[in-house]
């Protein structure tokens, strides 16, 4: 007797299903929501689902899925606020383990730039924030200038040691005999001078 290609063979493995258990809508799992189409559950079973209208009327809503296989939307993020960036930063700091560092957040001429340094050097951390500062003011005049003019014309007098005056007049050829006249003359290019 000659075998059509849809029945088994004698060397199949495997039973035949039945109409009956090929029909997926009986299953609590499964529900249809248009002729052909259907919403499968992998875990609860699915309540009514109402017909989705495919002929350009207004479609139903789309089914309520078991909480296991509907997804959420994402939480709105909480906002940020100065106390959280504050409390942040201090954090940081204080997990950093170093005597000292700053955390700089600047506008120069509407450009925001920052900058962030921690050290156990305390020169270092005010050598680097007061030339990042000065580069900052402006890229075209050296930094050392800069300096000295935000120096010179702060309402903050300076104090500088008396080594500081030292190295300055063995900069020059001067003597204990030579005037403050002298001095100036001898310091008072246009580059002016370093202490």
């Amino acid at each position: 007797m000659a075998t059509g290609d849809d029945e088994p063979t004698e060397g199949d493995d495997g039973r035949i299903l039945s109409p009956d258990e090929l029909d997926i809508t009986q299953d609590e799992h499964v529900a249809e929501i248009d002729d052909g189409r259907y919403v499968v559950s992998p875990g609860d079973p699915i309540d009514d689902v109402p017909a989705v209208d495919d002929g350009g009327g207004a479609a139903e809503p789309a089914p309520d899925l078991p909480s296991d296989s509907a997804t959420e939307p994402d939480p709105e993020p909480a906002e940020l606020t100065e106390t959280d960036v504050h409390e942040f930063l201090a954090t940081q700091f204080d997990e950093s383990e170093s005597r000292y560092g700053f955390d700089v957040t600047a506008t120069f001429d509407g450009a925001v730039q920052q900058r962030q340094m921690v050290s156990n050097d305390v020169v270092t951390i005010f050598e680097s924030l007061v030339l990042w500062y000065a580069q900052q003011i402006d890229g075209k005049t050296p930094v050392e200038e800069v300096l000295g003019i935000l120096l010179m014309e702060a309402n903050v007098p300076v104090r500088y040691p008396p080594a500081s005056l030292k190295r300055l007049l063995d900069s020059t050829d001067l003597s204990p005999d030579d005037s403050i006249a002298d001095l100036i003359a001898a310091v008072g290019d246009e580059d002016g001078f370093r202490l």
